[in-house]
């Protein structure tokens, strides 16, 4: 486990706190734990979690860090100090340190839509330097123009993209890439980022991926923050396991047993959410899809739990 801040390491705190504290559902830091070693918390005396304000500043660290863009398997393993150097290479500062506005950012485009795209954009601080389809066209327009941000946009990450991604750099004279993909392989992922590329996962806005041109520099202007997918969130449990049995087994109103059932496919759906969380990942296509599984289960669980509420109120039960 990396060295952490030099605070507290007591363990106090359990996990459902730290979920609160923190903004990570206790099924994802669970996850995290098992799969990464995120943490390594305590416990108490009959075996739960608990967790120290050192965990905590940590979490919160590792949580901002994945809602900019990072992927966890990238800085799991990281200290805290690199953890916050790595939040400082992100974040984008808003004028540079003698404390003058910062100069525009001349951007060169390879791959995709994204020459389209950016093309008709209008973003302050940044300015297109040259949009191309491919190595090949960038090739060809060589001497190039004078850029400060290489953005490669590829389907997916293979262990031989860090090699095109260095061509394309040593083509266009620049130093700084920032790659934006559809799919990749966790160790792939990991190596761009070791060697400072910043990887976004597409879909991506212009202004994400003005933020990460603008915010690669030091003195960057400021851009829109990228905003963890929606689908990433899973709603709380509404109903706790003895709520439901009381559900459950009391004699309906209604001339069917729709709580029963209800109460069936609502317990159907949280083990699944576990289940899916528990699953064995062979690369990091294979932890997307069980990701998109968990969050699409959580959600059809909250909705069917809404519904149980409604049934409840008509049933007259008092679900407290």
């Amino acid at each position: 486990m990396p060295s952490e801040s030099p605070h507290d390491t007591s363990p106090a705190y359990a996990i459902g706190v730290v979920s609160k504290l923190t903004g990570i559902h206790p099924e994802t830091l669970r996850m995290w734990e098992r799969r990464y070693t995120v943490v390594q918390p305590g416990r108490s005396k009959g075996g739960s979690r608990r967790y120290s304000d050192a965990d905590i500043q940590r979490l919160s660290l590792i949580k901002t860090l994945v809602d900019a863009g990072h992927q966890i398997s990238t800085i799991a393993a990281l200290s805290y100090s690199q953890l916050q150097d790595r939040l400082d290479a992100t974040t984008p500062r808003a004028v540079t340190a003698s404390g003058e506005a910062p100069a525009t950012r001349r951007v060169i485009l390879v791959g995709g839509s994204l020459g389209a795209r950016m093309s008709a954009a209008e973003i302050p601080g940044l300015e297109l330097a040259g949009a191309y389809d491919d190595e090949t066209g960038l090739k060809d327009s060589q001497p190039g123009p004078i850029a400060d941000v290489l953005v490669y946009e590829t389907a997916t990450v293979q262990a031989q993209t860090i090699g095109d991604v260095r061509r394309l750099l040593a083509l266009s004279n620049v130093d700084k890439a920032i790659v934006v993909y559809g799919f990749g392989t966790r160790q792939a992922l990991m190596q761009l980022e070791a060697a400072g590329v910043q990887c976004l996962r597409a879909p991506v806005t212009e202004s994400d991926i003005a933020s990460a041109c603008l915010g690669s520099l030091p003195g960057g202007a400021p851009g829109p923050k990228s905003v963890a997918p929606a689908s990433g969130t899973v709603p709380p449990r509404q109903f706790t396991p003895q709520q439901l049995a009381r559900i459950s087994t009391r004699a309906p109103v209604l001339a069917c047993e729709c709580p029963h059932h209800l109460v069936e496919l609502i317990n159907a759906m949280a083990a699944f959410e576990t289940y899916s969380l528990e699953c064995k990942n062979k690369n990091s296509e294979d932890a997307e899809v069980h990701a998109l599984l968990h969050s699409t289960a959580g959600q059809a669980r909250a909705s069917l739990e809404s519904a149980l509420l409604r049934v409840a109120e008509f049933e007259g039960i008092d679900v407290s």
